[in-house]
């Protein structure tokens, strides 16, 4: 007969869980109907099915890890912006990247008679964290060379030099539902910072003087301007206010443009662009002081009752250590895992649609997909849980981590087993013993 197990939290039972067989599928009046089970397209002799009952107790845990030596290199998206979390502290975020000539041994005209009107930082926006509003940022030139083939971690700086390219205050209005006109074109909405004339100028002057470089894009990222630092001013807003944005740093409409003139007769712009061939990587800063995550991270045992998981520094951990007390004589059907999450009413620091479960084996990812009828993430948890009673998985164990761990600011605050909210984390499962 099939047999289904049901994983809950029972509140007085401390890092752990029951299961119940429950004889649900196939019952009849007079007894069992038997049936061809599939599995793989293969079918299990029905006289090979055994009964079999009761009640077992098993163990679960949850926690949190803070993880070290994330490598952000070449990410999807280049984050920018810093936000107050009241759960998860002050999260500030900028991007390192290289930039390249769009065209090689350029012909500026006569320096002596160029002038320059603008030199803009085009950020095309992908997306965005938390609330509209007005930020300031900086940029500065790298002062050591970066590697397309270098793992860059988020928590890592570069030499920087020690002036600011922004031109004026730097303070711009965060909002990627903005309208953005270039010319006479409306374009996909950008984030466009005002960068010094006089650096344009000097790139524009120091063609003559660096023939060699401007002929040839690996010698300019490696000898003339070797990349930029673009980040906040660090200033943190008030509590449950800040924005995160999400830049498309691949887009052709990303990229550093100088608007001059020569003897007053407008010249078609010159642009710097980011592409595939630049190294680049996120820069995370997160101070979580004071903030609840720290004393989970220190005290594991209290993510018994809420554990967290945050881009750029936190995962999820998720331990069955009596899983192994199943029979090993079973094809599991089905498994669905169920993680209840606190979600603070109105906030815009929301829960991503999405996160990844990672057995240890590293061989799969299982996303879990979040259901607003039951305010959590709900994932299939069928081949982890055959793959460990078959010995391919040798840990009972999932890692916790939002599908974007190095290129959003997403977090999350699960419920544990013993938590004071009203709906537990539970485990379904669903198996054929024969």
């Amino acid at each position: 007969m099939l047999k289904n197990i049901f994983l809950g939290w029972r509140k007085g039972m401390i890092l752990s869980a029951t299961f119940l067989f429950l004889v649900g599928i196939g019952l009849t009046t007079g007894g069992c109907k038997k049936k061809d089970n599939l599995l793989g397209g293969k079918a299990i002799d029905s006289d090979n099915l055994l009964n079999s009952g009761g009640i077992d107790t098993f163990s679960l845990i949850t926690y949190t890890v803070e993880q070290d030596n994330i490598n952000t290199s070449n990410p999807r998206y280049g984050l920018l912006g810093i936000l107050n979390d009241p759960q998860f502290g002050i999260v500030d975020l900028g991007f390192y990247t290289q930039v390249r000539l769009s065209g090689l041994n350029p012909n500026f005209g006569n320096p002596s008679l160029i002038t320059i009107d603008s030199f803009v930082m085009a950020l095309e926006y992908a997306g965005s964290y938390g609330y509209m509003g007005n930020q300031t940022f900086e940029v500065f030139e790298v002062d050591e060379r970066m590697y397309l083939d270098s793992a860059y971690l988020a928590t890592e700086d570069l030499a920087v030099k020690s002036e600011n390219w922004v031109n004026g205050s730097g303070t711009y209005d965060m909002n990627p539902n903005g309208i953005t006109v270039v010319g006479n074109d409306t374009v996909t909405t950008q984030l466009r910072i005002h960068l010094k004339p006089a650096k344009a100028l000097q790139i524009i002057q120091d063609a003559a003087n660096f023939p060699a470089e401007y002929a040839n894009n690996s010698l300019f990222t490696a000898n003339y301007l070797k990349g930029l630092y673009v980040k906040t001013n660090g200033v943190a807003p008030a509590q449950n206010a800040g924005m995160v944005g999400y830049f498309n740093l691949l887009d052709q409409d990303t990229k550093l443009i100088i608007y001059y003139k020569e003897n007053g007769a407008v010249k078609p712009p010159f642009d710097l662009v980011l592409n595939s061939e630049c190294a680049d990587y996120n820069r995370y800063k997160i101070n979580s002081t004071g903030k609840r995550v720290e004393a989970v991270i220190a005290d594991s045992t209290l993510g018994q009752s809420e554990f967290y998981v945050q881009a750029g520094k936190y995962r999820g951990k998720i331990n069955f250590p009596t899983l192994k007390n199943l029979p090993d004589n079973i094809v599991v059907h089905a498994a669905k895992i169920y993680l209840p999450i606190q979600q603070l009413p109105g906030s815009k620091f929301s829960a991503p649609g999405t996160i990844y479960l990672v057995p240890p084996s590293l061989t799969s990812t299982i996303t879990a997909t979040y259901d607003p009828y039951t305010k959590g993430y709900v994932a299939d948890l069928r081949k982890f849980v055959q793959d460990y009673k078959i010995g391919v998985e040798t840990l009972a164990e999932l890692t916790v981590s939002p599908t974007s761990f190095v290129s959003a600011a997403d977090r999350i605050v699960f419920n544990g087993q013993l938590t004071d909210k009203k709906v537990k984390p539970r485990l379904i499962i669903s198996y054929t013993k024969f």
